[in-house]
């Protein structure tokens, strides 16, 4: 299999910020042309996300390299019209406005089937294409809070899930669009919530919530700190162990190696005593005295690393997944293999609008001024206004 399984297909990306950046850059690194199509004013507000290295933030090292920008203005009909030509040769569109915005802009789904039957259209929507909250302003915080994913802990979660989960389930809709259109040679319209990616990424807390019982906000989970055997504690420096002995042979294999035999029938008591005693067991011994004994009886328990940490771990560096650019800024490599090779994206970070003539003479488009305005001065609070 080649590292390149979507060479030769184009994608065009009407998207910005992070799921929709992050499910058409899923699909560069596995070998698609990907043509960015940015408004010509400000761009995707993550070229100016901090930290940044001189015009270039680390958000869109990630999410833009590898990747062409042209400038347009889909509110001017020469801007439709280039766009119309892109969307001739394409394979997929994706695009993250509002429902119904892409069709006040001259392009509603019935044009769309139409014009390019074989065009895949993915949708990436907050709420989805329906619902009492599809107009409903949101962000991924918001999506998990209503997808009952933070109830658990009742904490700021450490990860943007839904929007996470939702690029990557866009990107497998997108693929499995693409592989029936090879059988129906027809395209797909795709409706990809971060909302469903979030009630789907939360199927832990349905399990446990088949009981019938209603929970209460912060009442753990099995997996969220409710059993002993799984859990996150204090070293005697007060650094953080994660102890993942979930099964029964490693948590028997963990209490026999500190020495508490006594606790082997704990192992999943919802008693704060004995998480407390437990507890007390990890502070009794350091860092490195906790991290030889794990690692000599091959238990599942590990430090707590702070991406510094991370980035500078033995099996980080062996993987190959993350690494810096020629601009001191991470990458990010597809986080799988195939037939042993790792899709890689090109490391070059377009400026804004950096590809449009190019594009526009490739296009058969000479002449159309569609970039008015680009690289004017970026304005936080003038985004927050339009967003608002």
């Amino acid at each position: 299999m080649s590292a390149t399984p979507l060479d030769g297909r184009l994608v065009v990306d009407l998207s910005r910020l992070l799921p929709g950046p992050l499910t058409t850059r899923l699909l560069a690194d596995l070998g698609a042309r990907v043509i960015k199509v940015e408004e010509p004013e400000m761009g995707d507000p993550v070229r100016r996300a901090p930290p940044r290295r001189g015009r270039t933030g680390a958000l869109a090292a990630l999410l833009l390299a590898g990747v062409e920008s042209i400038a347009l203005d889909l509110k001017e009909r020469s801007g439709r019209t280039v766009l119309e030509a892109l969307l001739d040769r394409a394979d997929v569109l994706v695009e993250s406005f509002r429902p119904g915005t892409l069709a006040r802009l001259g392009f509603p789904p019935e044009r769309l089937r139409e014009r390019w039957p074989r065009l895949v259209v993915c949708s990436l929507s907050g709420w989805g294409a329906d619902g009492p909250y599809a107009a409903r302003a949101g962000h991924d915080l918001t999506y998990q809070a209503l997808a009952g994913s933070l109830a658990s802990t009742a904490a700021m979660p450490a990860a943007p899930l839904a929007d996470l989960t939702g690029a990557w389930s866009a990107a497998t809709a997108i693929l499995a669009a693409l592989l029936e259109r090879e059988r129906t040679g027809r395209g797909t319209h795709i409706d990809a919530a971060l909302f469903d990616a979030g009630v789907h990424a939360n199927l832990t807390a349905w399990a446990a919530d088949a009981g019938g019982r209603p929970r209460k906000m912060g009442e753990r989970l099995p997996l969220t700190g409710a059993l002993p055997c799984y859990d996150l504690y204090k070293t005697a420096e007060g650094d953080l162990l994660a102890v993942a002995a979930l099964e029964p042979h490693f948590w028997r294999r963990f209490c026999v190696a500190a020495g508490r035999k006594d606790l082997i029938r704990k192992q999943y008591s919802r008693s704060r005593r004995v998480h407390r005693k437990v507890a007390a067991l990890i502070r009794g011994r350091t860092r490195d005295e906790w991290l030889a004994l794990l690692a000599k009886e091959d238990i599942p328990a590990e430090m707590i690393l702070t991406p510094s940490e991370a980035r500078a771990h033995p099996q980080t560096q062996a993987r190959g997944v993350l690494a810096e650019g020629p601009d001191a800024l991470p990458r990010l490599a597809f986080p799988a293999r195939l037939d042993g090779e790792r899709p890689r994206a090109a490391p070059q970070v377009p400026a804004h609008g950096e590809h449009t003539r190019a594009l526009l003479e490739e296009f058969g488009l000479r002449g159309y001024e569609v970039a008015r305005g680009v690289g004017r001065r970026f304005s936080w609070r003038g985004l927050l206004a339009r967003w608002l």
